[in-house]
């Protein structure tokens, strides 16, 4: 489920990129991630707030994950039912909220 997207981010002192930040639920846990696409991704895909998109997570490290932006899900998840929620850093924390 995505979040919050960011087009055109900073990468470096040169490139940009595109910033998905979405969320999946595990086990009644909540995991935040984000993932970085190329510049222009976001309207390439027309990828919007909100979207569910399947996605593929390896059991042992939910770092580790695929998703597939063309396959669009007719779902809607609700993070605030869920009590634990797992961000990768604070400042993603703050970022999300």
């Amino acid at each position: 489920m995505v979040e919050k997207l960011k087009e055109n981010a900073r990468k470096g002192r040169t490139s940009r990129k595109d910033i998905v930040y979405f969320y999946f639920v595990h086990n009644d846990t909540v995991f935040h991630k984000l993932k970085n696409l190329s510049r222009g991704g976001i309207k390439k895909l027309d990828i919007k707030k909100n979207d569910c998109f399947e996605m593929r997570v390896v059991k042992n490290d939910y770092g580790i994950f695929d998703i597939d932006f063309k396959k669009k899900k007719d779902t809607l998840i609700d993070k605030r039912k869920y009590r634990v929620q797992k961000y990768n850093t604070i400042i993603h924390r703050y970022i999300i909220e």
